[in-house]
């Protein structure tokens, strides 16, 4: 799937009018993505599925973009891993852990990038030919588009 031009720019026109340095707003939107996806499976695993990467494949994409809309912060802060794979990674998510914390401009930034995040995911999912895209549809997607 091709992203469109126009829409990276709105987003960060977005981004931009709301004082969220746009790269800094692009890898937290990122952050927020995998914080979703990660409380989808950790629901999963305690409904008792296994933790493992077919699990995650065959997520489907609805429920990550219900996550983001149902889930609150601290729901989705609960399922935030405690060991991390790299320094990056441990940043953008003590970062996002201090968001949850702030109060006025900056306090609205997760909503911001909830909607931001959602509205991807929501387009994501409607220009798919595919009836119930799933995770691993969305890695392909992204391997396409050489955003790996």
């Amino acid at each position: 799937m091709d992203q469109e031009p126009w829409r990276a720019t709105k987003r960060q026109e977005r981004l931009q009018g709301w004082d969220i340095d746009v790269t800094k707003g692009e890898s937290l939107i990122a952050t927020f993505a995998a914080l979703a996806l990660h409380s989808v499976v950790a629901d999963a695993t305690a409904a008792g599925r296994a933790r493992t990467t077919a699990v995650v494949n065959d997520l489907p994409l609805a429920a990550v973009v219900e996550a983001t809309t149902t889930k609150r912060d601290f729901e989705i802060l609960a399922a935030m891993p405690t060991e991390y794979t790299d320094e990056n990674e441990k940043a953008s998510l003590n970062y996002f852990r201090l968001l949850s914390y702030q109060r006025g401009r900056t306090g609205l930034w997760l909503p911001r990038l909830r909607t931001e995040l959602r509205h991807s995911l929501i387009t994501l999912t409607e220009r798919s030919c595919l009836s119930a895209p799933t995770c691993a549809d969305l890695g392909q997607w992204v391997e396409q588009a050489g955003l790996a």
